[in-house]
C-alpha cells in the first residue's frame, strides 16, 4: 500500500461518477436483506478492536479462529494477528507465525480452510519489485506453511492485493497492472493459473477490495463517492454479467472511510473496517483515525 496504510488503501478508492455507481440502496427494498435496519457494532471490542489501527478480517470455516490486521500507530508496522474463540470469548490476539518481518495485510481464509491468502511487500524471487503482492500459506498438520508466492500471472510488476476466493476456487483480487485499479479473477489449473481477466461492473471499471461471495452470485467492492468517501458497494451477477454497483445502506457506510469487507461462512454476517469514531472516540484535526472492525447481520442482497 506504499509507505503507509493510507497510501495503499486510498489508491484503491478511485472516484466514480454518479452514473457509474448508484448512491442508493432503495432498489433492494423489495429484497430480504437482514440487517437493513440494524446498526453495525464493534467486533471484539477491547480485544480484537483496540486503540490501535485494525483492519481487514477473515474467519476459518467453523468461525472459531479469526485473522485480522493490527498496525502500529504510525502504520509503519502491519501484522496479521490471530485470535481463537474459547468458551465463547476471543483470546488475546497473537501475531501469526508467518507475519512480523514484513508488512502483511488483507488476510483471507479460503472456504475450505486449506489456504490463507494475504498481501505483502516481502521480496519475491526473480524480481526487485517492492510493491505489495499476493501470497498464501497452506494448512499443514503442524500449522501454516511458509509463505508461497503464486507467481505470474497472479502477481505482476505492480500492486496485486486483497485476494478473496469463491467456493469454486475462483480467485479475485485487485491490481494496478495496467495503470488503472481494476478487479481481476483467475483460476488455478493443472498447469498453473489462468490469465487474470478484468471485471467490469455495469459501466464501472475501477474498484478495489473485491470480496466475492461464497457462491459467486455477488461481489462487494470498495469505491469512493463524489464526496471522496471510501464506501462499500455491491454488484450482482445476472446472466453472466455484473450489474452496476449499488452503495450499501448508510448504516454500513459512514462519513468516514469504510472498506475491507468480509463475510461469515454462512454469509449471514458482514464484517468491515471503518474509521468512524469507535474505540477511539475522535482524532486530532488532520490525523487519520485508527479504524476498527465492525459487524452487522447481512443477507444475500441479490436474492429476490
Amino acid at each position: 500500500m506504499g509507505p503507509n496504510l493510507a497510501a495503499r488503501v486510498l489508491p484503491l478508492l478511485l472516484a466514480v461518477t454518479a452514473s457509474s455507481c448508484i448512491d442508493d440502496f432503495s432498489p433492494f427494498s423489495r429484497r430480504s436483506v437482514p440487517g437493513r435496519d440494524l446498526i453495525p457494532t464493534l467486533f471484539g471490542a477491547g480485544i480484537i478492536s483496540s486503540e490501535a489501527p485494525e483492519f481487514a478480517i477473515s474467519f476459518t470455516p467453523d468461525g472459531n479462529t479469526v485473522y485480522f490486521n493490527r498496525a502500529s500507530a504510525d502504520r509503519s508496522e502491519l501484522k496479521i494477528m490471530e485470535s481463537r474463540r474459547v468458551e465463547g470469548r476471543w483470546s488475546e490476539p497473537v501475531t501469526v507465525s508467518f507475519s512480523g518481518a514484513y508488512r502483511d495485510v488483507d488476510p483471507f481464509v479460503t472456504p475450505d480452510g486449506r489456504r490463507l491468502y494475504f498481501s505483502s511487500n516481502r521480496p519475491r524471487d526473480g524480481t526487485d519489485v517492492k510493491s505489495f503482492s499476493t501470497w498464501y500459506v497452506a494448512r499443514t498438520e503442524a500449522g501454516w506453511s511458509e509463505p508461497i508466492d503464486p507467481g505470474e500471472p497472479v502477481n505482476s510488476d505492480s500492486s496485486d492485493v486483497f485476494a478473496s476466493v469463491a467456493a469454486d476456487g475462483t480467485l479475485w483480487f485487485s491490481s494496478l497492472r495496467d495503470g488503472t485499479q481494476r478487479v481481476y479473477f483467475t483460476r488455478e489449473e493443472e498447469d498453473g493459473w489462468s490469465e487474470p481477466e478484468p471485471v467490469v461492473f455495469g459501466d464501472v471499471e475501477s474498484a478495489g477490495n473485491p470480496l466475492i461471495s461464497r457462491g459467486g452470485s455477488y461481489v462487494i467492492i470498495v469505491n469512493s463517492t463524489q464526496q471522496g468517501l471510501a464506501d462499500l458497494f455491491v454488484s450482482c451477477r445476472a446472466n453472466d454479467a455484473w450489474l452496476t454497483p449499488l452503495r450499501l445502506p448508510e448504516r454500513i457506510n459512514s462519513d468516514f472511510a469504510d472498506f475491507a469487507p468480509a463475510l461469515s461462512s454462512a454469509g449471514d454476517m458482514l464484517y468491515f473496517t471503518s474509521e468512524r469514531p469507535g474505540i477511539v472516540e475522535g482524532s486530532e484535526y488532520g490525523e487519520r483515525p485508527p479504524g476498527d472492525l465492525y459487524q452487522i447481520a447481512f443477507g444475500n442482497p441479490c436474492q429476490h
